[in-house]
């Protein structure tokens, strides 16, 4: 029996696709506005975007794990289908009225804030992005190739237009204004490709039901914002207690992680979740089991990206953000490794624990790395700056993943199966994502 269904590779190179289109090519805009409007504004950039996130955060609810599971056990069903994309759809039209008026409170109140307005809003305009992308669903359809070439074409649009727009300091407001539309436009070509393909027929949602989904799906969102707290957190909290310089040596450090984690780990997580949630919905041990097949080559993988990060970190800030931002170089490797701390814990709580239906102890684990994460943000960052941040990120990391491992361990589910770490295996895994490949280079 294979190990890997044949459209799993298809949907990480198409997720691959995704996050390239979503976060490598604006990042790869980063180094040369960075070089044009220097570390400070470059900082004020990066703390729009952590503040901002939360809004993201909040309209988007964790449906990115709980509707994508639904869609991923009911894909044959349309009745199913229809319910849960309208459920979501308003949902995110509520979630998105309660973040427009939180975010024009703080607007006004923030000083942080109030100092960038402009800034802050052209930032903000994203969120009406997140409303009616429809990735979760494609997610649990696991259809994602046609998607993931369109949005790879319009946001290198949009990225290239980036590139000839900004040519001095003062045009960096520009950028988050251009990235906000670019995810407007193709959250809203996805969004109706979703519609036609699919036949969806989507019904009004009233007050009463909107309330009773976003109850059903309270724990998934609130561990969302725990993780949210020592993740990006961090980044607002290195912004008041430090100066925007610091706030631009993690952030060039950590978008570099980003990519490695875009480029890997984010498209293996995506794409094996609904595969992997199908195979639970065979039998738990069926799931355990394909998990269990699946590690190894995850390990590998973000091992051996870790360790190319950390030994190229030198090089790799002073190609991207030239000699100004040399600093982030000890920021950069002390990060090196959060991609492979990251995917040991997604094995463990995304992959397992949520598709297990263990949400109120995953939620509870990443409430306690949160806490933790907190007061290492609060007490390394005022003293170690950038890097003190860092170490607040990875050491919780660890502490989260750690509690996942404790906690299946005591349930006699363990992931890590020496056997799976032969050879032979390693190579039944990673053929399907081979072949991929092969005959991909074969009909170019």
């Amino acid at each position: 029996m294979k190990v890997l269904h044949k459209g799993l590779a298809a949907n990480f190179f198409s997720l691959s696709l995704v996050q390239v289109a979503n976060s490598v090519l604006p990042i790869i805009t980063f180094p040369i506005v960075a070089r044009i409007i220097g570390p400070d504004k470059f900082g004020a950039i990066s703390f729009a975007g952590a503040a901002v996130t939360y809004f993201t955060l909040l309209i988007n609810y964790g449906f990115d794990l709980s509707s994508t599971r639904t869609i991923a056990k009911n894909r044959d069903n349309a009745a199913v289908r229809d319910r849960v994309f309208s459920e979501v759809l308003f949902a995110k039209i509520f979630l998105l009225s309660i973040s427009a008026i939180l975010f024009l409170i703080t607007l006004f109140t923030i000083p942080q804030f109030a100092n960038e307005k402009k800034l802050l809003a052209f930032t903000f305009l994203s969120c009406f992005g997140a409303v009616i992308t429809p990735n979760w669903f494609y997610q649990g359809m696991q259809e994602l190739y046609r998607v993931a070439i369109f949005n790879f074409v319009s946001k290198l649009l949009f990225t290239v237009s980036i590139l000839f727009v900004i040519r001095e300091q003062k045009d960096y407001l520009l950028q988050p204004l251009i990235l906000s539309i670019s995810s407007i436009v193709v959250a809203a070509a996805s969004f109706l490709w979703a519609i036609k393909k699919y036949e969806i027929k989507i019904y009004t949602v009233g007050m009463a039901e909107i309330l009773r989904v976003l109850w059903r799906e309270k724990t998934i969102f609130l561990s969302g914002v725990v993780i949210s707290l020592y993740t990006t957190t961090n980044i607002i909290i290195l912004g008041m207690v430090q100066t925007t310089r610091d706030v631009a040596f993690f952030s060039a450090a950590s978008k570099m992680i980003i990519i490695s984690q875009t480029l890997i780990s984010t498209p293996l997580s995506l794409s094996l979740f609904p595969f992997i949630g199908e195979s639970f919905g065979q039998g738990r041990l069926n799931g355990i089991e394909r998990v269990k097949k699946i590690t190894p080559f995850i390990t590998v993988f973000t091992f051996l990206a870790g360790v190319a990060v950390w030994l190229f970190a030198p090089l790799i800030i002073r190609i991207f953000f030239g000699d100004a931002f040399q600093e982030a170089t000890a920021v950069l490797r002390i990060l090196s490794f959060v991609p492979l701390i990251i995917a040991m814990s997604d094995l463990l709580g995304i992959q397992t624990m949520i598709n297990l239906d263990m949400d109120r102890p995953f939620f509870k684990i990443t409430f306690i790395g949160a806490i933790f994460g907190l007061f290492l943000n609060f007490a390394l960052s005022k003293y170690y700056g950038a890097e003190g941040t860092a170490w607040a990120w990875v050491l919780s990391e660890i502490v989260i993943t750690f509690c996942m491992w404790l906690f299946l361990f005591s349930k006699k589910i363990q992931l890590f199966d020496p056997r799976y770490f032969r050879y032979t295996h390693f190579m039944e895994v990673a053929r399907p994502f081979l072949s991929f490949v092969r005959n991909k280079v074969c009909k170019s």
